[in-house]
């Protein structure tokens, strides 16, 4: 168990090191204006190293360090909930590979698995943004994780302010990419830094708070 806290560390540096080895491998790709998704989209020449290498993997392992976090910090609901929503944003990032955009990823029509990638997808972001809120407030009770509680929330309302700026510049497609790498890049940052946490924390056992 002590082991599968380092998935939360582990996933991020994976998909950021498949983003930026299919980004260098398609020569017209735009950081900045450009969903990740289109990376792997069906028919780009980088799908199948994006989704199988990127978001499949990360998927899977964000979703285990959901289930770690759990396990080693909370037996109570709220902790359940709050696990339970990193658990889906692991699942959505599974999904959002398995089931590729079409080609420049169009928020409406296209093919079935175009649909379901754009359903799943800002699901799997609003679960992460909501799971880390309600993690901030169980940190606060958890004996040791105190100091964790105001960075969490931080984190939560920081995403979600570049969430919005993601869903509000799909029209125009400017600055897109960059608000889903800032979104990303806070979410996982917070993945990263309770991974090494947990994986510090002595014992294999569950932290109760009082």
């Amino acid at each position: 168990m002590k082991a599968l806290s380092l998935t939360g560390i582990a996933a991020p540096i994976l998909f950021l090191v498949v983003i930026l080895a299919a980004g260098s491998s398609t020569p017209d790709y735009d950081h900045l204006n450009q969903f990740i998704s289109e990376l792997g989209a069906s028919g780009a020449r980088t799908a199948t190293l994006m989704n199988y290498a990127g978001f499949i993997p990360t998927g899977v392992m964000l979703a285990i360090f959901g289930l770690v976090v759990v396990r080693r910090l909370s037996n109570d609901k709220p902790g359940y909930v709050a696990g339970a929503c990193l658990t889906l944003f692991g699942l959505g990032v599974f999904l959002a590979g398995l089931f590729s955009c079409d080609a420049g990823c169009p928020q409406s029509g296209g093919t079935l698995s175009n649909t379901i990638h754009d359903r799943v997808s800002p699901l799997a972001f609003v679960a992460a943004i909501v799971g880390i809120g309600l993690f901030s407030f169980r940190f606060r009770r958890t004996p040791g994780w105190e100091r964790m509680w105001i960075y969490s929330l931080a984190t939560s309302l920081l995403a979600a302010a570049f969430f919005v700026g993601l869903v509000t510049s799909l029209e125009s497609r400017s600055y897109t990419g960059l608000w889903q790498r800032l979104m990303l890049l806070t979410l996982f940052g917070w993945c990263a830094s309770t991974s090494v946490r947990l994986y510090r924390m002595p014992g294999d056992g569950v932290q109760s708070a009082p």
